[in-house]
């Protein structure tokens, strides 16, 4: 394994011991209804309906010759295409009308989708695959909330298609992560700018469940109002 992939297991370890330990985890913990989960939820569509254009889009700053780094990113985004869909099942599957999907995006959800747009228009690709190696490979951190789902809520595994199946076919993404960056990041500056957009997408994502939690808790401030 390289330095390069140590080095980013062990700030993705960091930013995840910070998640856990926010308010949003505690309160999933303890679920015992899917009303958090369902919030979480609409946050995960809106920035996965994106996930597949701005990777896409990281090709425009790359030189013509990076040929197997541009192959990659625009197979990985055909690969990515429509998985906002399995998140969209999921609700539908709750009882809940697709017209909370037209609603605007946590101030917070809007950051990462505006902060990966901008990686990959002035980055480009080997920036970008700091957010996919952990992106790609955050299933053992979120297991647990899975757990409650299944156990608190009883929620089956085709309620949580996009946790459950994404997994699967997150499972050869990560590794192909890996070898993208193992193959293709190669200069201090891109080893620099992969290890920034890690800390900062998962950073984000940390203040996207502690948005969720804040809406939650609103919600239930007013419900017992």
């Amino acid at each position: 394994m390289s330095n390069l992939i140590n080095e980013l297991k062990e700030i993705c370890d960091y930013e995840w011991s910070k998640i856990k330990r926010g308010q949003f985890f505690k309160l999933a913990m303890e679920m015992d209804n899917p009303d958090l989960y369902i919030l979480a939820m609409v946050q995960v569509y809106h920035y996965t309906k994106y996930n597949s254009l701005n990777q896409a889009s990281a090709v425009f700053p790359e030189s013509y010759k990076n040929i197997g780094l541009i192959h990659f990113a625009l197979k990985h985004a055909m690969e990515e295409l429509g998985h906002e869909n399995m998140a969209a099942h999921d609700l539908k599957s709750l009882g809940i009308n697709e017209d909370v999907l037209k609603l605007p995006p946590l101030p917070a959800t809007a950051a990462l989708s505006g902060y990966l747009d901008s990686v990959a228009m002035k980055l480009g690709v080997a920036a970008r695959l700091g957010y996919s190696f952990w992106a790609e490979d955050s299933y053992e951190h979120l297991q647990p909330l899975l757990e409650v789902c299944k156990r608190r809520l009883g929620l089956r595994d085709n309620q949580m298609t996009f946790f459950i199946a994404h997994a699967e076919i997150d499972a050869q993404h990560a590794k192909d992560v890996e070898m993208a960056i193992t193959k293709w990041v190669t200069s201090d500056i891109d080893r620099e700018n992969i290890k920034q957009v890690a800390r900062v997408t998962l950073n984000l994502t940390g203040k996207i469940l502690e948005d969720v939690a804040e809406q939650y808790l609103e919600r239930q401030s007013n419900i017992n109002a």
